[in-house]
């Protein structure tokens, strides 16, 4: 049981209630008995010399008490008095049946004491043991002449008092019993409380660990537990997410290798049935294959550099770049596809345009994917548009195109791997889907931005920047 920590937190709290209380009970039951017993000795004494008043005189005189006396004063003192010499005489009174043989050595001591010698001392002899429940006080008599040394004795029981400190024992011990009952059932209640949502967060945990990625705990109350049960819930959402999106890129990949995979083997089956009877048949089936097989390349290619940057493994160089010269050169190698679509590129960037920091060979690829997917949507006969600033140490250059631009509930997706807005034109013209994702990761990774803006059937703009030098 202890093992748990609820047997551990119950076992605790029991030990520490357990311990204060006995504690408690035992210093209590002490200071009542030192109480009762230094009253008592007070009492005694305090009417030992009222009796010693009454007696003086008679002594000096020469006179002895009458045992009469001395029982009227032991009535109304509550004790027996005697009077008795340092033998051991008793010159007046009757102590109790026994009483000097109980007390024979601490009588030796008393006798001896140099203060008791001069008659300047009250003693009092406290209980031995509880054996022994009685208070004995001495007070010092005025010398008779004999030689020899007396005092008048009380002797008082004081069974009656301490019954008070035997009742406190009592009660406190009835206490200490519905003390740890108590305390066992707050100790159970509160081990529980603290215990249950800490089981259902494992409960949570140990399902989700088995494959159900659904699972989440209920305990997110409003303290420490509280706290690491909701962060549990938005873990367990984070990692469903992730294998979602895990599940998907599988299915995406499956999906995109699919279609040129399923037209190699129909142009490859074609020819080995011997169907492409003509050299122009079998070159233009070979031409198919081998532009699946280029389709496959850039997928895994851009998967490729996709994984690199999710996973930091990407290098990235930083330089300074001349933007003019590199987009002059990007655009140089995309003029075949501007004039199958009869499209016409205009640059507005200024000659005095800072270089920017970034690697020449990503941003490159950047700009190529954004000049692309420029070109893919653009209306026929339209113009694509590049514009470029500064803005506050930073190089801003937009791509523009005219066209059936992006409805706004589509926009915060484009960047998501192999989403497509207009999935069937996507495809036919050979795009990957994985464009965009790549092109934002490049930018994050060079310290630069890129953001979208588009109106349907007018205007879609691309947005990038740069930063123009290294910031601290």
């Amino acid at each position: 049981m202890t093992r748990s920590i609820f047997g551990k937190l119950l076992f605790s709290h029991l030990i520490i209630i357990l311990v204060s209380m006995l504690t408690l009970g035992l210093l209590m039951t002490y200071l009542v008995n030192d109480h009762v017993i230094d009253n008592k000795r007070r009492d005694l004494l305090l009417k030992g010399n009222d009796a010693v008043t009454i007696l003086s005189p008679l002594l000096t005189n020469g006179q002895k008490p009458s045992n009469a006396l001395l029982d009227a004063m032991g009535d109304m003192a509550g004790s027996d008095i005697w009077v008795m010499d340092k033998t051991g005489q008793v010159i007046a009174g009757q102590p109790p049946t026994g009483w000097k043989s109980r007390h024979l050595v601490r009588l030796a001591d008393l006798w001896e004491t140099a203060d008791w010698q001069d008659g300047s001392a009250q003693k009092v002899l406290k209980p031995r043991s509880r054996k022994d429940p009685s208070i004995v006080a001495a007070l010092p008599l005025p010398d008779q002449g004999s030689g020899s040394p007396t005092a008048l004795f009380l002797y008082s029981p004081i069974t009656g008092a301490t019954r008070t400190a035997q009742a406190l024992e009592q009660l406190l011990l009835y206490s200490l019993a519905a003390g740890i009952l108590a305390a066992s059932l707050v100790g159970l209640l509160m081990a529980r409380g603290l215990t249950r949502p800490i089981a259902d967060i494992s409960r949570a945990a140990a399902a989700f660990a088995c494959g159900n990625y659904n699972s989440r705990t209920s305990a997110t109350q409003s303290d420490e537990i509280g706290q690491l049960g909701r962060t549990f819930n938005s873990m367990a959402a984070e990692l469903a997410q992730v294998e979602q999106n895990r599940r998907d890129f599988l299915s995406d990949v499956s999906h995109e290798l699919k279609t040129p995979v399923a037209s190699i083997q129909a142009l490859a089956e074609t020819m080995l049935d011997g169907l492409a009877k003509t050299p122009e048949q079998r070159d233009r089936y070979l031409a198919s294959i081998v532009g699946e097989t280029k389709r496959i390349g850039r997928l895994v290619s851009d998967l490729v550099d996709l994984s690199q940057l999710e996973s930091g493994e990407l290098t990235i160089v930083r330089d300074q770049v001349i933007l003019l010269e590199l987009i002059t050169t990007q655009t140089a190698k995309l003029v075949p596809f501007f004039e199958a679509r009869s499209l016409t590129i205009t640059t507005a960037i200024p000659a005095s345009l800072p270089p920017v920091i970034a690697d020449p060979d990503r941003l490159g690829q950047v700009l190529a994917n954004l000049l692309t997917n420029a070109i893919r949507y653009a209306d026929p006969n339209s113009v694509i548009q590049l514009t470029a600033y500064t803005h506050q140490h930073q190089v801003v250059l937009d791509v523009s195109n005219t066209g059936p631009g992006i409805p706004p509930e589509d926009l915060p997706h484009i960047w998501k791997r192999f989403y497509r807005v207009d999935k069937s034109r996507s495809r036919n013209d050979g795009g990957t889907g994985l464009g965009l994702s790549i092109t934002k990761k490049l930018m994050e990774a060079m310290g630069g931005t890129v953001s979208v803006s588009s109106t349907p059937e007018e205007t879609t703009t691309f947005t990038i920047t740069l930063p123009t030098k290294i910031m601290g």
